[in-house]
């Protein structure tokens, strides 16, 4: 298994971990629109996560970097899309995806890395917790046409 950023070039396999995701799919966004947001998330300090199985990418993540104006205006990450394939979940990958990113958000000067699920399931809560994450604030959102 290797684990690494991925490229520009492999996002449509992203995609097509999102696409596996138990969710409405929604559109995806035009060739010029995914350059244009890549771009953007490693030009904020972030960066995109594969996991890969051979040549196929079985699991990923994002790891958005936000500038702050606490903690001595080091960032924070925010995590998202934490997806692996469905042929091949519980083989240690997501917690692999999510130590890479928790590395890379240090790297990168962060003082802290979050992430929120909407999964109601413990089984999914139980494997963040034991990733290294803690349920240790309420998250809330509002959603904008999503």
């Amino acid at each position: 298994m290797d684990i690494r950023q991925v490229e520009q070039k492999e996002i449509g396999g992203v995609l097509d971990l999102i696409d596996e995701y138990d969710r409405p799919r929604s559109p995806r966004p035009s060739d010029e629109d995914m350059r244009s947001i890549y771009n953007a998330i490693l030009e904020s300090g972030g960066c995109v996560v594969g996991a890969f199985s051979t040549r196929d990418m079985v699991g990923t993540c994002t790891v958005n970097v936000c500038a702050n104006l606490s903690w001595c205006g080091r960032p924070y990450a925010i995590i998202e899309n934490v997806i692996v394939s469905k042929s091949h979940r519980n083989q240690g990958i997501g917690k692999a995806v999510l130590e890479y990113a928790m590395e890379f958000a240090q790297q990168a000067g962060c003082y802290k890395a979050a992430l929120m699920t909407g999964s109601k399931d413990p089984a999914t809560h139980s494997f963040y917790e034991s990733a290294g994450f803690s349920a240790s604030k309420q998250g809330y959102q509002v959603r904008f046409n999503a």
